[in-house]
């Protein structure tokens, strides 16, 4: 790690936003600063609209939640444990009624104190959860939202339309960053609806943004780097570093090199070809995590070609995960049973079979088909997931193997997967919640893009009624059986195959001590994050 002096990092950064924030001497002089390389740097820093990956690794320090999943201590089997956030305490007062009470005494990065008004301007009905919410995907978490009230400066009730069972779960995840009410509210003006003021305000703050966090944002340059300085007024105590700065490094070997060298403090996405040969150097520690995240090859379904079930159904039988797992990730990952975790608990459908590999069965079903050898597009961005592009010229012979005909299209942006004539393309599903309403139905469920927007799952009726059964009901026998039958659903609808859920390396400079979480989160709070000889 190369430790700055506070003149050395002004010096290394004249020029950007980053050091006239520094010359503030908000920062204590003698933090180091530290770089993450990563693979691909965030799309913007609005929690609202971008949740991907790349995005919640670097916002995930800039905002805060309401309650906060605790990832190093789980409880017991692998639930979630949740624990104080900006709330201190929270409870249920009716079957539909939530009340928080919210913590005192915390500061946003543009000066102004958090109380509930910052909750009310988040969680307001025209900005995530009404009919005509500005970010439509807070109705997939907040729908079931009909209120939201301030109590008091530091008191804010929740009322709910049925029972909600996840409903803490909710607010310790995607969509639930908390954002500073005099920042986004700024933009608000008398009699100006509020698509229009909030689109001003979304355009604003989305390289701008002003949460409650460990770290500041002060810099972003394109395709470069994002960099944050510490704020050291965060409620939990002052940052170990003066600065994180997030490079982009999109390949593998240039990541490993800069860490080795000392120009990184960490690597992201170290793939398992590389294990060994980093644990060999003495001031490196590399750290592994199983991601609860599953690579998928997402169907069209209403594609000319892949509209045929049987045809998907045998694209999916002919995919020996086994082999993929031994060959890119050492046997060091699994494939999940279905959509599913075990994190869910009781909802957890144990002897779901899941996406099995079947090659006979795969050229039989083909043979029944309508497929007649047309040539299909398997789109993908390289570099954006680990291995996919290896992964996809395997699957692509695995294909050929039984008579389908793939031809892999590489492609730039998430924009141009989706774009007209899309039949496969690689994503990735991210169990957001531990619990199908959290984490399948964001994804897959009748108000998401893959039905309303981009239609390209045209789910059967099976599907969205147990999807209406599920989240209707609190009881958790009730749920259960509701869930096996959307699992059941699901997979005979074929939307979707399942790959794997990866294993993410990261390599540390020695001295960095930090722990990844099975999420995409970076967490650079001071209980996560220290420094040796700070």
């Amino acid at each position: 790690m190369k430790s700055m002096t506070h003149a050395a990092a002004l010096a290394a950064l004249a020029g950007t936003g980053l050091a006239a924030c520094l010359a503030t001497g908000a920062v204590a002089a003698d933090r180091p600063a530290v770089t993450v390389a990563v693979n691909e740097l965030a799309r913007s820093l609005d929690p609202g609209e971008n949740t991907g990956n790349v995005d919640v690794r670097v916002y995930y320090s800039i905002f805060d939640t309401l309650i906060r999943r605790d990832f190093a201590h789980p409880k017991e089997g692998g639930g979630a444990n949740l624990v104080p956030g900006l709330a201190e305490s929270w409870s249920w007062t009716s079957p539909t009624t939530f009340e928080l009470k919210l913590r005192r005494n915390v500061v946003c990065h543009d000066g102004s104190p958090f109380d509930a008004n910052d909750v009310m301007a988040t969680f307001s009905p025209d900005r995530l959860w009404g009919p005509k919410a500005y970010y439509p995907d807070g109705r997939l978490y907040f729908g079931s939202f009909t209120n939201v009230e301030k109590v008091d400066d530091f008191t804010v009730r929740i009322t709910t339309a049925q029972p909600d069972p996840i409903m803490e779960h909710r607010l310790s995840s995607y969509m639930s960053f908390i954002v500073c009410d005099e920042a986004w509210t700024a933009f608000r003006k008398e009699g100006v609806p509020a698509a229009t003021w909030m689109d001003q305000a979304a355009k604003a703050l989305r390289w701008k943004p002003v949460g409650t966090g460990p770290y500041k944002f002060v810099d972003y340059q394109k395709n470069e780097r994002i960099a944050l300085a510490a704020f050291d007024k965060y409620y939990e105590g002052a940052p170990a570093a003066q600065t994180v700065t997030f490079r982009s490094v999109p390949e593998v070997a240039a990541r490993v090199a800069g860490l080795v060298a000392g120009d990184f403090d960490i690597a992201v996405d170290i793939p398992p070809d590389q294990w060994d040969a980093l644990k060999r150097y003495k001031d490196v520690v590399l750290k592994t995590e199983p991601i609860e995240n599953s690579h998928v090859l997402q169907f069209n379904t209403n594609d000319p070609v892949l509209s045929d079930k049987k045809l998907r159904h045998a694209m999916s039988l002919a995919i020996d995960r086994k082999a993929l797992i031994d060959a890119l990730w050492k046997g060091q990952t699994y494939a999940p049973n279905g959509h599913q975790l075990p994190s869910f608990g009781p909802l957890y459908i144990k002897d779901d079979k899941g996406y099995p590999y079947d090659p006979a069965l795969a050229k039989k079903l083909l043979a029944e088909s309508k497929y007649k050898g047309q040539e299909i597009s398997y789109r993908l961005i390289p570099n954006y997931y680990l291995y996919n592009v290896e992964a996809a010229q395997v699957i692509q012979e695995m294909w050929r193997a039984v008579g389908i005909n793939a031809r892999i299209d590489y492609v730039d942006s998430f924009k141009e997967v989706r774009k007209p004539g899309a039949q496969v393309f690689a994503w990735s599903n991210t169990y957001r919640v531990p619990d199908p309403v959290g984490s399948i139905l964001v994804l897959w469920g009748p108000d998401t893009d893959n039905q309303k927007t981009y239609k390209f799952y045209g789910a059967s009726e099976a599907f969205n009624t147990a999807a209406a059964d599920l989240q209707a009901s609190a009881d958790t026998a009730v749920r259960r059986e509701a869930f096996a039958r959307l699992l059941a659903a699901f997979e005979d609808d074929m939307p979707m195959t399942m790959l794997y859920n990866p294993v993410t390396g990261y390599a540390l400079r020695k001295g960095v001590n930090w722990t990844p979480y099975s999420q995409y989160y970076m967490d650079f709070r001071p209980s996560n994050f220290s420094l040796a000889g700070k």
